[in-house]
């Protein structure tokens, strides 16, 4: 019997290390592949809206937001802008031409601020584990081990990129940071309040009229409930936390029966609200004289 579990675990083991491998390998392809191809909606949630709401309720990210004041004159375009640089960089690759210009704008953009160097690591594993988190309860299947670790691999290589050197030195040390950042970070301040007003009417705006009184409680009942009370949210009925993760439940089992999806269908493909006419990376995010000291 002790003989069999050593072997069990020696095999675990090596199959552990070979989808890591795996990972480290060909992250750029699995990312290319997840959010174009297999999860594009389910990504945009996520890794776009769901880290932007989070970073909101970081005191020091939403006062330097707040400060600048670009959010709220541009509000569409600064969700716009986000989405385009961290798309594109995935839709390339980080290693491509195209993903370095697209890394060295936001650098270029960052360089305006003075952010913590843990700010910056909160926000990159958060690209890292809340997409796991997400389609963990609401995907059309779950990601597999190699995905798992290959998002982590993506967006570890695109922190080397940003020059940051605070990053935790393993998977588990990123999703533990991760985790520690938001129990002791994430608070309510009149910064967080004010600029989630903000991002809840944008996504009202993106609805016909009488359905925009849903955006607030429907996304109050997906969130955590201590994500709320750093907005000044109160908690969505009962009745309604009961059904909108069962309907986002119905929409996975329905996607599961259907035809899989071989065509990419990123974000940055469509007319996007901010840019009828296409954009160039230098019209990303502020101008070089918008609050430059904020």
């Amino acid at each position: 019997m002790r003989a069999n579990a050593s072997r069990d675990g020696a095999s675990g083991e090596a199959a552990l290390q070979r989808d890591r491998e795996i990972a480290e390998r060909d992250h750029e392809a699995i990312m290319r592949h997840l959010v174009g191809v297999a999860f594009p909606w389910d990504f945009q949630r996520s890794m776009i809206d769901l880290v932007f709401m989070k970073g909101l309720a970081a005191p020091r990210i939403a006062g330097l937001i707040n400060a600048n004041g670009y959010i709220q004159a541009k509000t569409q375009k600064r969700y716009d802008d986000t989405s385009i640089m961290m798309i594109e960089i995935v839709k390339h690759g980080h290693s491509s031409a195209r993903g370095g210009q697209m890394i060295a704008r936001m650098n270029e953009v960052h360089a305006r601020f003075r952010i913590r160097p843990e700010d910056y690591v909160y926000v990159l594993t958060a690209f890292m584990f809340e997409p796991i988190r997400w389609n963990a309860r609401f995907g059309w299947r779950p990601f597999t081990a190699i995905e798992r670790y290959a998002g982590y691999c993506f967006w570890r290589e695109v922190g080397k990129r940003m020059q940051l050197t605070a990053i935790p030195e393993s998977y588990a040390a990123c999703e533990q940071f991760n985790a520690d950042y938001e129990a002791e970070q994430l608070h309510r301040t009149g910064a967080s309040v004010a600029l989630a007003a903000l991002l809840f009417e944008l996504l009202e705006s993106w609805l016909p009229r009488p359905l925009r009184p849903l955006v607030r409680p429907g996304l109050s009942a997906l969130v955590d409930d201590s994500l709320l009370v750093c907005f000044d949210v109160p908690p969505a009925p009962r009745w309604l936390k009961w059904l909108a993760p069962r309907m986002l439940r119905l929409r996975a089992g329905a996607l599961r029966l259907l035809p899989r999806r071989h065509k990419s269908h990123y974000y940055v493909d469509q007319p996007l609200r901010s840019y009828a006419n296409g954009y160039t990376i230098a019209e990303l995010g502020p101008p070089s004289d918008w609050n430059a000291d904020a």
